[in-house]
This record gives structure tokens, sequence and C-alpha cells, in this order.
């Protein structure tokens, strides 16, 4: 016999969708509605704080009505539990969308970011700040239609956060959260969301994060000094309004943003505009979710630009642009202080040479130079430069300037060097600070200015610092190697069996046997040393076994190896005595194995007979239809690596399917 649907209140549940250490998320049936819900359920093991931002989250959109806002319908306490129910969106979430995409085009990121905007909008026009917005906190239904959800860490002005967030603390998502939001949770407004906009817009075109996720020094000091590579960059294709958009918001500095999403909304309804109503945009949402190129009305293309007819116009830019590009090579080649500053300013280059065979390329090696003025000018309005030492790059104006010049000191690409290129700076004393990989350089010099510089032969086309890198020397490196679950990241290394290649005996060893003994781990860590390739093997009950090879620099003296594994799947073996009975799994009719397979799994209908399905384990609900009066749902489980057997039968007088588990 089926089993029976768990009630939670008032509400069927379906299935489980998602579970954590403070709660889970089910979908559910509403019993007037008669329709699917999403039911969030906490936990009293949450923790005060917790459940009063679940109660917040249910308070603040359970007020809001709005096409582009998940629906919340009720929010409630049953046993130990608070839950919100809400609605249930068939679709995906924007960030599956844009891994299965790559990224998405310019016509169809126009539509959805437009959508996610107006409901932002919303939000904000009623003093809410979401504080969360990414794109797995925005769903697309099968209809085209877009909705924000998830107002879990919202705050509102009326609201004022209740003590919730103290001061100093940080909530959201790193790789999405402005400056201001990452200082202080708190001291944030409307503008901490327009900035995440901004990095959501750059990865619906580039399909890359503009900065890493986690709380690292490195991830922080670039989004505080707003340092990303351009989107255009990563996709050559991006339209001049995202470019503007995304540089706009995702400012680091809160003054220069948007001060209102509307601005944004004004710049993008151009497009938006030639619909005649929301159902056309969904239907071109839901036209691109099902893989079709979508196009604007009256043939608008994002990007483009009409073009002049005056001819006296284009020719005028045309002059001014070469007139520009004339001015800016003057300026940055030198010439302005080689003929009108050369009584003031001196050139320097500062060069390191790289040993053949050197282990890492050069685009990779860390060069950075520090010139102090000991000697400060008054009127500069600075006595420190930096600099970075990279590859050298000749292009057609260096090669010009080295033929009319007749520059007798040319650098070669081919060099196996790092440069500064020449750099002018005001004549005086000054201190070298190089920093070399692992190496600091420390010097002082004097640099005359052009007109001296120019009658010595050694400093004719500038003052040179040469330096040298040098091969890093083997030591005692650490490696620590982890082991966890791809899905769930719990870890797996307790259950893991771990080898390692010894590569001067030529065999694989028990990676934990010989770290569990004093004796065994002073003899391995006497093997290991930097600058050479280790491999390891990890095998797992019920997962996928991974042998992973690495190289450990010469510099370094410990490695931490973090290996995924990806659970092997189980069979559903479907047992029926009727043909023609349509199968649907968690009301889908196909599953994605993912991790190794790759591969999409059809249900289809029943046949009269053995039917076979490989899925990952996990809990499902499966509902077999002979038409839509006559269904039955059934809840059962795959484990990894097993067989589980439902037996289907079709009474055909009575109309009526009967389900029943066999365990194997």
């Amino acid at each position: 016999m089926p089993r029976q649907i768990i009630k939670v209140g008032k509400y069927d549940i379906i299935g489980l969708i998602a579970r954590g250490g403070m709660g889970a998320v089910y979908k559910a049936r509403h019993p007037t509605l008669k329709r699917y819900v999403i039911l969030k359920q906490l936990t009293l093991r949450g923790g005060t704080g917790f459940i009063m931002r679940f109660k917040r989250e249910a308070s603040l959109m359970i007020d809001f009505r709005n096409d582009h806002i998940v629906q919340v319908y009720d929010h409630f306490k049953e046993g130990s539990s608070y839950y919100i129910a809400m609605e249930y969106v068939d679709g995906i979430s924007l960030d599956k969308l844009i891994e299965i995409k790559g990224y998405l085009s310019n016509e169809a990121a126009v539509l959805i970011f437009a959508e996610i905007c107006e409901g932002l909008k919303y939000a904000h026009d009623k003093g809410v700040i979401h504080r969360d917005i990414k794109p797995a906190n925005i769903l697309i239904s099968r209809e085209g239609e877009v909705k924000l959800v998830d107002f879990g860490i919202a705050t509102s002005k009326e609201a004022d956060d209740d003590g919730l967030t103290k001061a100093g603390m940080t909530l959201g998502t790193p790789a999405y959260m402005s400056p201001e939001q990452i200082a202080d949770t708190r001291k944030v407004d409307k503008r901490a969301d327009i900035y995440s906009m901004g990095v959501v817009l750059y990865e619906m075109i580039t399909g890359e994060k503009p900065f890493p996720s986690g709380f690292t020094a490195e991830a922080i000091s670039l989004i505080n000094k707003g340092i990303y590579t351009k989107p255009q960059k990563l996709n050559p294709s991006t339209p001049g309004i995202f470019k503007h958009i995304i540089k706009k918001s995702m400012n680091h500095k809160v003054s220069k943003r948007y001060k209102d999403i509307q601005h944004i909304i004004n710049m993008i309804s151009k497009y938006t505009r030639k619909y005649k109503g929301q159902k056309d945009i969904n239907n071109d949402i839901k036209k691109y979710l099902s893989g079709s190129e979508i196009s604007f009305p009256a043939g608008l293309v994002v990007g483009k630009k009409k073009r002049s007819s005056a001819f006296k116009i284009v020719l005028g830019l045309i002059a001014l642009a070469v007139v520009s590009l004339a001015g800016w090579n003057f300026y940055h080649q030198g010439y302005y202080y080689e003929y009108f500053k050369n009584r003031e300013f001196g050139s320097i280059e500062i060069r390191t040479s790289i040993p053949e065979g050197y282990y890492k390329d050069p685009e990779l090696i860390y060069a950075f130079s520090r010139l102090t003025n000991l000697t400060p000018v008054e009127g500069e309005d600075k006595d420190r430069y930096d600099y970075m030492l990279t590859p050298p790059v000749k292009g057609l104006l260096f090669q010009m300037k080295d033929i009319f010049t007749k520059n007798k000191e040319t650098i070669n690409p081919e060099e196996n060097i790092l440069t500064t290129s020449a750099i002018y700076l005001p004549a005086g004393s000054y201190s070298l600070e190089l920093y070399l990989e692992n190496f600091k350089y420390y010097k002082t010099f004097y640099l005359n200015p052009r007109v001296v510089q120019k009658k010595s032969v050694d400093t004719y086309e500038k003052k040179l610092l040469q330096f040298e890198l040098k091969h890093p020397e083997s030591k005692p490196v650490s490696l620590a190697p982890r082991v966890y679950d791809s899905v769930t990241g719990e870890s797996l290394y307790k259950k893991t069996d771990i080898s390692f290649y010894l590569d001067n005996e030529k065999k694989w060893i028990d990676w934990k046997k010989y770290n569990s003994s004093q004796r065994l781990q002073r003899y391995l860590l006497s093997q290991l040393k930097s600058g050479k390739s280790y491999s390891f093997k990890f095998h797992a009950p019920s997962y996928y076994p991974e042998t992973v090879r690495f190289y450990v620099e010469s510099d370094l003296d410990s490695a931490r190896l973090e290996v995924s594994l990806s659970r092997e799947p189980g069979k559903l073996v479907i047992d029926s005595d009727f043909e023609g009975l349509e199968l649907l799994i968690d009301n889908q009719k196909e599953n994605y194995l993912g991790e190794k397979k790759k591969e999409f799994v059809r249900y289809g209908e029943t046949i009269s007979g053995i039917k076979e399905f490989m899925l990952p384990d996990g809990d499902y609900m499966l509902t077999v239809m002979r038409d839509k009066r006559h269904m039955e749902n059934y809840q059962f489980t795959i484990y990894s690596k097993k067989s589980t057997v439902v037996k289907i039968s079709y009474d055909k007088d009575k109309k009526k399917i009967s389900i029943l588990q066999i365990k194997l």
C-alpha cells in the first residue's frame, strides 16, 4: 500500500526539496488554493536570532503583492518548528540557468534583468532592503515569469533590524556584497542592493563572478578597491549599456552609484517598452528557456545604435578620435616629459631577468615595486609610486618609435624578463623596495632630470635598475588532504581510503596509516619536498574514486588539497503489468544525473514488464498517471549503488492504480 502523505498544519507534504541544519524546504499542497506551495521550516534549534529573522521575513513579505516577488501566503508554528508557506515557482533559478547556458544572450539578459529591477523597485518603495540579491535568489518559471525570493536577511526602516544585526556584523553572500555591507550590514541602504544587481548583471553576461567567493583577504581587498576584470574582456559582445550599468552600479564608492533602481529601469525601458504587455515579455523569456533565440520587436538590437546619416558629424568624430589618440600616445610614450619637462623629470625602468626553466609562467610571477621620493618636490601631490613588473609587450607604436629614434636598447618581447617599461618621475633621491616572489630587494639611488641623463651613455635612454629572479631552493613541505561530498559538503575523511604515491619506492602507501605512526610519519615527512609533483587516490564507499596529481611550487612550505567525491547513482526498477501509464518523478518528466554521468534520464511511460532508471541517491516522489483524474503518488528512496524496485499495477475495471515497493 502507498505511504500516507505527511501533513503539516493544513498542508499536504508532497516531497522534500532540501534539508539543512536548522530546518528544511518542502513542496506541499495548499488545501484551499488547490495549488502547490513551498513550505519553509525552521526548527527551534535555529536559535532566537534565526527565529526572529524567519518571522521577520514572513511579516515583510506577506503584505507584498507584486508579480516579480514570490508571494507569501501564510506563516505559523507547528510543534517545535516555524513555517512559511509561499508561492511555488515551477522552473529554474537564475544561477542554474547561467550554469547551463554559460552566459545569457544580450536580449535575454535585458528582459530578465528588467524583471528583477521591477521586483526590487517594489520592495525599495516599501522601505525594504533585500541585502542578499544573487542569482540563486532569482527564480524563472516555465512560463517565463521572473520572481525575487528569500528576504531572510532583509531589513526595513520600520523594523530597524530590531537589534538582530549588531554593529560590525556581516550578513549576505560575499561575492555579491558591496564594500559597506561587508564592513557593517546595518549601515546599508538601497544602494547596496543596486551594487548587488550590478554583480548579477555582470555574471549574467559573462558567466563569471567579478570577485572570488568567500571572506578571504584577497576578495575583500578587491571588492573594497573595486578591482575586477571588465566584462567586455570576458564577453566581447557586451553592449555599452551593460558596461555603463555595471560600472556605475558596482562603484566601490557609495556616493557614485545610482541612487535609485528606477534610473536603471529608465535606461533599459527602451527595449521593454517595445512589447505590448507583460505576457509578451514572459513568452520571450519562455522561448529562451526552451532553447530558442529571441529578438526584440521592431528589430531593435541590444548594443547597436542607429547610424547617423550626417557625414560631417561622423568625420568630426573620427578626427577627434585621431587627435585624442595622438595626444594619448604623445603623453604616455613620454614625449611630453622629453620635450616639456626634461629639466624636472627623469626616466627610469625597473627590470628583472627570469632564469631559464623557471617553474612559473612570467604572467604568474609576483613582482611589485614601490618607489619613495626621499626629497619630495614642493607642489607634487604624492611621493610614493607603485608599479607591477610584467612581461614586455611590443606594439606597433613602440616599433615605430624604435625605427625613428634608432633606439639601441630595445626590449625583445621574447626576452625572459619582467619590466615596468619607462617611468617618468620628478628628479631627486629615491628608495626602491622590490618584492620578487618571496625575495625583497631594497635600493637607494638618485634620479637625474632628462637633460642630465642624456649626457651619459648609460642613462641616455633611461636609468635602468636590473635585478635577477633566483630559482627557489627546495624545502620540506607539509601536505594536508581533505575530502568531502560534492553536493552536501560533508567531510568524508574518516570513511575514505587515501593512498599516496611514494616516488622513491615506486609504490602506493596508506596515507592514514603512515600518519598514525610516529616512525612512519617521520619517514614520510622526510620524503616531502617542495618543487615536486604528488599523487593521491581517494576511495569511499558509494562514491566514484578520484585520483589527483598536483605540483607544489618551490617557494611553498605547505599545501592543502581539497577533493570532492561524487556519489554513484542508484537504480530505480519499475515492474509494471500495464503499458502506457505516464511516469513523473518529483513532478518532472526527466532528471539530470550530472556529476560523472552528465546524462538526462527521461521517464516516459510504463511498459508491460521491467523498466530501469539511474537516479542520484535521495528521497523522491513518484507520480503514476492514467489521466488527470486517475493518478497515484508514492514516496521512495534511492540508495547509491543499490536497486529500489517499485511494482505498479492497474485495474482496468476499477480504473485504480496500485503501487508497492519491493525491498531487495
